[in-house]
């Protein structure tokens, strides 16, 4: 103890990192983190365009991106600042890096747990727009997908409230620097059994781990059967395109326009799931082996404080209880390797989102390329892309075909019934004009004969003329009457 004043206050204990410890995270975290910091800043600014926007799935990226940008920034003041606080000389770096460890700590835990389940929701919406396409047309709209990122958010800090219980710092005396300094602890709540079973054993291997990885294995397992379904009955309607009729082949086009870009959107989230899950496998096989760990420990001690021969301690060595160093030291050493590895790779998931985004997504490409130079931009009008989008939201959200080839089905049918009508119509009216007109043409000469019976030897010539007149006039009528209710025709 050492007293400056009246007060007294402990000696400051030198917290140095092992080698590992500070290679990986000075050349290998601080790089991932730095350049993760750039890209998630640009997917910010891609997410916030206005053409962007549009797609709700954008909403779950946007949310994701920041999530992403946060974690790092946690990570650099848990992870990377300590090592460069300790290894310097500079006494402000030692008496301020436990204060933003405690506060980034906390915040660190809420976002990645808000990132984890962001993913899983990315990846249920996507389900229900590719196997349930016209379900989601009702359930995913613009206030479901906000309440369901708010909901993720509150969820995330809830879960998380007691970590802010679980460091404290307190001041020290440093022999180096000759005054105060503050340094970080364990507070009694964290260094308790029970709590660590609660917490750490079961709530957050079930609440990180289980559940979502589960979800997001069985939903996308679903998804990829989907697609391999699609992709079958795809190559069955590519063999009918040739029997189809011209006038159909522009609405073919345009869903297999839509069918194309459903797929790239699937396949960019399948992308960004896998690389969430092997990122994150790590660090689960880490979380099992500490919860083993724990559950061993705890074993031990009851099992020694039940025993009271007094041998029990040269028993518990040659056993591997008490003793064998050696072996502890191995496994404390490969355990401290893939706990930095396991944290690289998390900061790594947080940092490549924009490769997958490059890759499939045409309007981020489109966008990036305008920054650079590389493209002229093309403005979309608002508008009309609303409108398309409420008029087409069935073959938006879907990638499958099955109901929406029943209902093109159905409206054709219900076409070429009502063109057979018309058609038969159209013949019923051809017919009865003719009928018509030949029945005119009969009276017309009947009363010409009554009136001029007396002169109808004489005037034969003129009426044989005149009705021939009248006859190539009743044809040309019909005629054009006939072109007339044909192009009516063709048109309906």
């Amino acid at each position: 103890m050492t007293s400056t004043g009246q007060i007294q206050i402990p000696e400051c204990e030198l917290q140095i990192f092992n080698e590992i410890q500070a290679t990986i995270r000075l050349f290998g975290g601080m790089p991932i983190a730095i350049f993760g910091f750039i890209t998630n800043v640009i997917n910010v600014i891609v997410f916030c365009d206005p053409e962007m926007r549009c797609s709700l799935v954008n909403h779950f990226l946007l949310v994701l991106s920041i999530s992403d940008l946060l974690l790092l920034v946690c990570n650099f003041f848990m992870l990377i600042f300590p090592v460069i606080a300790s290894m310097s000389n500079n006494y402000l770096l030692h008496d301020y890096y436990p204060v933003l460890l405690w506060f980034a700590y906390p915040v660190g835990l809420s976002t990645q747990t808000c990132g984890v389940y962001l993913t899983v929701l990315v990846s249920v919406h996507r389900y229900l727009g590719v196997c349930h396409p016209f379900r989601a047309k009702r359930w995913v709209s613009g206030k479901p997908v906000k309440w369901a990122i708010i909901g993720s958010i509150v969820f995330s800090i809830v879960i998380n409230l007691h970590t802010w219980l679980e460091l404290d710092y307190r001041t020290c005396y440093s022999t180096s620097f000759h005054g105060p300094l503050r340094f970080i602890i364990l507070t009694p709540l964290r260094n308790n059994d029970m709590y660590n079973l609660i917490t750490k054993v079961f709530m957050y291997t079930l609440l990180m781990f289980v559940i979502p990885f589960m979800t997001l294995i069985i939903v996308n397992c679903r998804i990829v059967v989907a697609l391999k379904e699609s992709t079958r009955m795809r190559n069955g309607q590519s063999m009918k395109k040739n029997t189809q009729s011209p006038l159909k082949t522009p609405s073919l086009l345009k869903t297999n326009g839509n069918s194309l870009r459903d797929r790239s959107v699937t396949l960019m989230l399948l992308a960004i799931v896998a690389i969430f899950l092997f990122c994150n496998c790590l660090a689960f096989c880490n979380n099992i082996y500490d919860n083993v760990q724990v559950a061993k420990k705890h074993a031990q001690e009851t099992e020694s404080f039940n025993r009271t021969s007094p041998i029990i301690g040269e028993n518990d060595e040659q056993n591997g209880i008490g003793g064998n160093d050696g072996w502890s030291i191995f496994n404390e050493w490969n355990f401290d390797f893939s706990v930095e590895i396991s944290n690289l790779l998390i900061s790594l998931n947080s940092s490549s989102s924009m490769f997958v985004y490059l890759i499939f997504s045409s309007k981020y490409r489109s966008i990036i390329k305008h920054w650079l130079g590389l493209e002229k931009r093309r403005r979309t009008n608002g508008v009309a892309l609303t409108t398309v989008m409420a008029a087409q939201k069935a073959l938006e959200l879907s990638i499958l075909p099955d109901e929406v080839e029943a209902r093109r089905n159905r409206n054709e049918k219900r076409k070429e019934e009502r063109f057979t009508k018309k058609k038969k119509q159209l013949n019923k009216s051809a017919q009865l004009f003719l009928t018509t007109s030949e029945t005119d043409l009969r009276k017309e000469r009947m009363v010409r004969k009554d009136e001029d019976g007396e002169d109808e030897i004489q005037h034969i010539g003129s009426e044989e003329l005149s009705t021939a007149s009248n006859l190539s006039r009743d044809d040309t009528n019909r005629s054009s009457s006939k072109r007339k209710l044909l192009r009516f025709a063709t048109l309906a």
